[in-house]
């Protein structure tokens, strides 16, 4: 670790994204957890220090930074040099932390005795049995082991094959259920090349998704929400006033739909036939780019049996809209179309009509020397289940993260193929659905416990290496297979010439180095590279052009059954595909769109709900969040889910999210929900469908009581052309008139001769994603408190999500949604502070409403007071399974029973700056205090500062945008310190 890097550095550096040389590095000392009694000579207690890895939650790759105390991991933040997060993270990559300190990790390994009951069992003890069974399987023939793990970067991948080469195998499925092959597959089809393209968001003028939620989970949410927000930036087009155009079709509104101009309702499993209709209409407008360099015939051809009047019948969509993304595309300067789902026709569809619109090298971008595809594909992945069902296989390992019982299509009935084996090893952290028929159970070392490395695109050579030793007796996944192969020994065995992971590690960046910066000396390549967490290069973009064969293909147009309902599967913004469930954090953070916690839901439109015989007479005003239940019969089997009845699905559709439903997993995700992963058909997220009304009921939870803002100034929103022309908007009019000519202050203003923090939020950038949500938490010690005590209202976070459907007569305008986070507005004249017969909630000098835990006796007069609902009690003293108390951080207080919390603006971390400052004798900087949502925020959309530093970021912020500038409910008239900036919408693209 380099010397002297504070708090108040890593923090600009956050900030600022700064140079490479700047990033925290990395001394293999300071990871212990143990007390002081020899103290370490790196460690000073109270210093954080920083160690750059990477985050393993997803495969998109982002670079973090772990910052650790006293040798245990507190906060995970983005890497400000990894190209991919650039300084921000994901909700789910701040719940990493959960992971390692999850009080449900296998603790020590364990084997199965006879009567199904699990013993302890030594690490000696488990090689052996492990080693035993693997020599008799190689004695038995070819193939006769078989490894099914996730994919865990270039290095480990490698050792994974060698080390079943070893012991005469080559089945190694590296699985992921929500995967890549429908993009690789339709690359193919389309250019000759099975590598993934990178997009570019920020230098469209039009966006067209279809069904790619990338601002939830498809692709890179962190990257995609950064180019997002500028894309929605408002800036001069074409001698206007104007931000980028989107639209998003799918059967259900997500978080990328509640941000687009047109939410484009269709049937599930209908997006490739909307993109071919949009293509239709493309190439029959005349709107083909002149560089597209493709046969103008042989397109038309393609084209012709969708047009829009067609597709829009089988799609449910209006043929006049089809037309109207078709011009989208065609007729902006750089636009880009995205596909999601299963549907490799749906991708091929998507990269045609960016090639037709001269945008291949531009807004989607090939690059030379991609990485190695690393997934397994689902044919591969099928065959190798098939030979374990068969009882070719002798030795079945899971590993990695892997739950094929979990996750596999239920066609191929994963969880009976592993009981068919004869020996099955499972490798992992928390035991899930797979490891409940495992002969042998290892506990295997956290991503962040563990050497690993990653290529996610061209260019980005990652390095994830141990930020703090072990938290349980676990060992390295690959160490164990290492030393397996060792014994094996043979020809193969001999090309394992590494004694472990670490080396394993080392030797392939010595030869990287080699290929890419030969002229450096590999000692500093490698310091170098573990200081910034890799090594970023500028990949260089590669020539493709559309194949002519692809233009031969015919998607085929299905409509949904008579009679039927369509049931539309999406992953779940934080669990994704049921991998996130065991972090208590990502079970109580609302999702942003339906705001339900610790549960699986149906959605369905209240015209669904009445022909169901729902006798509920919907209104906006409340939020329908479960008592009644319903049956859904699908192809596979039935289920039953409590219904949620929203106007943010298409008639006719049952949307649903994927990652509840386990059978095991610990205790924070078992007998939660449902499993939609045993109900979907293979390759795909949607089904045709039955559903009848049940007569039990079941109460889903959630936090929100309100689902309209009732025309109050809380979440504001102007038109595009308000802006342009200077008009305010109505509420702003409204406001206006409530408000006093002049406010009447009975006392003099408080003066802040230092410095007065305040913060800008714009809620055009917002995207609900509730990063900010998660890294509140993690900053701050909030307390989760379970499903019951959500449903009685003592959830604990200080900051929200805040979600409002516009009511149907303000349909045109408004946005789709309104979302922006809501936190305590550290009012001049807080309506909490004159109430509290203590003094617990003061003021302080810097223009904070502070609160003093210790002063407080709990009347909660001041929640009562609180307009913006932001002050929390405790009512019960928090619980903190062990080790999950290891993730406290220990600037903050840990509060107890009967004490009121809220938000300070990270006040610890405001302390450390200004402590640093003085004692080098300086002024405080702008950026230098980064509060942690706003050091999370992917789309940055907060920013803190100094209100008496009008060159500060947060207040040139706010005077660029004046215009957009407002508090929430100032007829109030208690002066908030947070200043928001109105989203922005089209009025005339609604249909």
């Amino acid at each position: 670790m380099s010397e002297g890097f504070s708090r108040r550095s890593f923090l600009k550096l956050a900030a600022t994204a700064g140079a490479a040389a700047a990033i925290p590095g990395c001394e293999p000392a300071a990871r212990k957890i143990i007390p002081y009694v020899v103290p370490d000579e790196n460690v000073i207690p109270g210093v954080p220090t920083f160690y750059a890895t990477t985050c393993n939650e997803c495969r998109a790759g982002c670079g973090i930074i772990a910052k650790v105390r006293e040798g245990r991991v507190i906060k995970l933040e983005g890497n400000p040099a990894d190209p991919i997060s650039q300084g921000s993270i994901c909700a789910r990559g701040q719940a990493a932390l959960q992971g390692l300190y999850n009080p449900d990790r296998l603790a020590k390994p364990m084997a199965r005795a006879a009567d199904g009951s699990l013993q302890e069992i030594s690490w000696d003890e488990a090689i052996r049995q492990f080693n035993e069974h693997l020599q008799a399987a190689a004695r038995a023939g070819k193939d006769r082991i078989a490894f099914i793990g996730s994919s865990n970067g270039p290095v480990l991948d490698n050792i994974t094959r060698l080390w079943l080469q070893t012991w005469g195998s080559g089945l190694a499925v590296f699985w992921e259920r929500i995967g890549e092959e429908p993009a690789r597959a339709a690359a193919q089809a389309c250019f000759g090349r099975r590598d993934l393209p990178i997009y570019r968001l920020d230098q469209a003028e039009a966006i067209v998704s279809f069904g790619a939620d990338f601002l939830e989970t498809w692709g890179s949410p962190v990257e995609y929400s950064r180019q997002y927000a500028e894309f929605r930036r408002p800036k001069i087009r074409k001698g206007a006033v104007s931000i980028g155009k989107c639209a998003y079709v799918s059967a259900r509104l997500g978080t990328t739909g509640a941000k687009a101009d047109q939410w484009v309702q269709a049937y599930p499993g209908t997006e490739s036939v909307v993109a071919m209709g949009v293509l239709n209409a493309l190439v029959n407008q005349g709107w083909v780019a002149q560089n597209a360099n493709i046969d103008a015939a042989a397109l038309k051809q393609f084209v012709a049996p969708y047009d829009p009047h067609t597709v829009g019948e089988a799609a449910g969509v209006p043929a006049e809209l089809i037309t109207r993304l078709a011009s989208w595309l065609g007729q902006s300067d750089g636009a880009v179309a995205l596909a999601g789902g299963d549907d490799p026709q749906t991708y091929i569809a998507a990269y045609v009509l960016n090639a037709v619109t001269g945008n291949l090298g531009r807004t989607l971008v090939f690059h030379e020397n991609p990485p190695a595809e690393a997934l397994t594909t689902p044919q591969n992945a099928l065959a190798a289940i098939r030979s374990i069902h068969n009882g070719g296989v002798d030795v079945a390992i899971v590993a990695g993260g892997a739950n094929p019982a979990y996750s596999m299509p239920a066609s191929w009935n994963a969880g009976a193929a592993l009981k068919r084996a004869e020996f099955v090893v499972w490798f992992g952290e928390v035991p899930d659905e797979s490891a409940d028929g495992a002969h042998l159970l290892m506990p295997t070392h956290h991503p962040l416990e563990s050497w690993r490395d990653s290529q996610p695109r061209a260019g980005v050579y990652q390095i994830g290496q141990p930020v703090m030793q072990p938290v349980f007796p676990s060992k390295p996944l690959h160490d164990i297979l290492i030393e397996s192969a060792h014994l094996a020994g043979g020809a193969a065995g001999q090309k394992i010439t590494w004694e472990n992971t670490s080396d394993a590690v080392n030797s392939a960046w010595q030869q990287l180095q080699g290929k890419i910066a030969a002229d450096t000396n590999a000692t500093d390549f490698w310091s170098q590279a573990l200081r910034a967490g890799g090594v970023f290069q500028q990949a260089k973009s590669a020539t493709v052009k559309l194949n002519a064969a692809v233009l031969k293909q015919k998607v085929q147009i299905r409509t949904p059954e008579p009679g039927t309902l369509s049931l539309a599967a999406f992953p779940h913004i934080f669990l994704y595909d049921g991998r996130g469930a065991d972090k208590p954090w990502l079970q109580e953070i609302p999702d942003p769109i339906t705001q339900i916690v610790w549960d699986t839901w149906v959605e369905m439109h209240p015209e669904t709900a009445s022909r169901l015989g729902l006798k509920q007479n919907y209104d906006i005003h409340y939020l329908y969040a479960g008592i009644n239940v319903v049956e859904i019969s699908t192809p596979n089997g039935n289920f039953e889910a409590a219904v949620h009845i929203t106007p943010l699905v298409k008639p006719g559709v049952l949307a649903m999210p994927i990652g509840q439903g386990h059978s095991a997993y610990g205790r924070y995700a078992k007998n939660r929900g449902v499993n939609l992963w045993a109900f979907l058909p293979e390759g795909s997220r949607t089904a045709s469908v039955q559903a009848r009304i049940t007569e039990k009921r079941y109460m889903l939870t959630t936090p929100l009581g309100n689902s309209d803002m009732m025309r109050r100034s809380i979440i504001e929103a102007m038109s595009v052309e308000e802006l342009a022309s200077g008009r305010k908007p109505a509420i702003q009019h409204e406001s206006e008139e409530e408000m006093p000519p002049r406010p009447y202050e009975m006392y003099n203003p408080i003066a802040y001769p230092g410095h007065k923090w305040g913060m800008t939020i714009d809620v055009n950038a917002c995207t609900g994603c509730s990063a900010c949500v998660a890294a509140c938490y993690a900053e701050n010690n909030l307390a989760i408190v379970g499903k019951e005590r959500v449903q009685e209202g003592h959830i604990m976070s200080w900051l929200r999500i805040e979600r409002f459907i516009p009511p149907p007569d303000e349909f045109h305008e408004s946005p789709n949604l309104y979302l922006a986070p809501i936190l305590c507005q550290q009012c001049d004249h807080a309506p909490c502070e004159p109430v509290c017969p203590v003094f617990a909630s003061v003021h302080s000098r810097e223009g904070l409403n502070a609160q003093i835990y210790n002063r407080c006796i709990g009347t909660r007069f001041c929640e009562n007071n609180c307009p913006y609902k932001v002050r929390r009690f405790n009512w019960f003293a928090p619980e903190w399974p062990e080790p999950l108390n290891l993730q406290l951080n220990p600037d903050v207080a840990v509060r107890g029973a009967g004490v009121m919390e809220k938000c300070t603006f990270c006040i610890q971390r405001i302390t450390a700056a200004e402590i640093d400052a003085r004692t080098e004798e300086r002024e405080l900087k702008d950026g230098e205090v980064i509060t942690a949502c706003a050091q999370a925020c992917p789309s940055r959309a907060i920013t803190f500062g100094d209100l008496n530093d009008h060159s500060s970021a947060m207040v040139k912020r706010r005077t660029d945008n004046r215009a957009r500038a407002y508090t929430m409910l100032p007829e109030l008239n208690a002066l908030p310190q947070i200043t928001y900036l109105r989203s922005l919408y089209r009025p005339t693209e609604k249909s």
